[in-house]
């Protein structure tokens, strides 16, 4: 197994890794680092997540492929696992952060999406020694690597006890900032975000507060805005989300005018997130 152990000292360690106090001393590395990259976001949540958790990461990261940024998450069930494949859908480097050893994946069931972080330029990274049983004491631990690299943490649903929580309090105490996707407040997996809002957290609606937030240069924020949508095409979009839906429903169920929503249609086709499938039918691109 080739892999390298950078030691905190090392010029190859990670900048911001760098910059907290408990820093791992030793890093175990798998792939690719890059050791003064900086626009890397942090995504946590709900290993259990709901249908709305999962349309948030397909909206958020659509823009992914026009923004230069690396997601950093830990490889786990849920919505770390979408995050990690959102970021190779839009062809960006990911780096997944264990609880274990490098030499095994924890679940075994991500074994392809380990390899696959690694052939898309990515990282799989760990404080422990290869070998290094995947034991639950090591996974809050592991929390703090996942926010020490990242200049933002990014919530995507999570329950009062989920240990998404502790990676954004972790996040705060290195002063980045903390993002939080809102949800309903009868949703258990929407109480943590929801609290961390409370807190001061930032809300995020969209991927342009994301962009926002780790302040990315002009023309990088210009990229990811292009494909951002309106409000009326987020309604159109949203119309969309279950199922194909015919023009004239579209125009009922919105509202809007028949050539509004032709133009609004036109214009989601043109940015590649809805697609005709029919006479006068529409459905959105997965």
């Amino acid at each position: 197994m080739d892999y390298q152990i950078l030691v905190d000292k090392d010029k190859d360690y990670p900048f911001l890794l760098k910059q907290i106090p408990d820093r791992p001393a030793k890093l175990f590395v798998k792939g690719k680092i890059i050791p003064d990259e900086e626009n890397c976001l942090a995504v946590v949540g709900a290993r259990k997540y709901s249908s709305y958790g999962a349309q948030v990461v397909r909206d958020f990261f659509l823009p992914l492929s026009q923004a230069n940024l690396t997601i950093v998450s830990g490889l786990a069930l849920g919505i770390d696992a979408l995050a990690h494949q959102a970021a190779l859908k839009g062809k960006k480097r990911t780096i997944a952060v264990l609880g274990c050893g490098i030499d095994r994946v924890y679940p075994s069931s991500h074994q392809k999406l380990a390899e696959a972080i690694l052939k898309n330029n990515g990282a799989i990274v760990s404080e422990y020694p290869p070998g290094t049983p995947a034991y639950p004491a090591n996974f809050p631990a592991r929390n703090r690597i996942i926010a020490g690299l990242s200049r933002a943490t990014l919530v995507i649903e999570a329950g009062r006890l989920s240990g998404s929580l502790i990676t954004a309090r972790l996040a705060l105490e290195y002063n980045r900032d903390v993002l939080a996707v809102p949800g309903s407040i009868y949703n258990e997996n929407s109480q943590g975000t929801n609290w961390l809002i409370k807190k001061g957290a930032l809300p995020a609606t969209s991927f342009n507060d994301i962009i926002e937030a780790l302040d990315l240069p002009q023309e990088e924020k210009e990229k990811a805005f292009v494909f951002s949508p309106t409000k009326e095409e987020e309604m159109i979009l949203g119309l969309l989300a279950k199922e194909p839906r015919q023009m004239d429903f579209l125009i009922i169920s919105s509202g809007l005018t028949a050539s509004k929503v032709a133009g609004l249609l036109l214009i989601l086709e043109l940015k590649g997130l809805i697609k005709k499938v029919g006479i006068n039918e529409f459905s959105r691109c997965r």
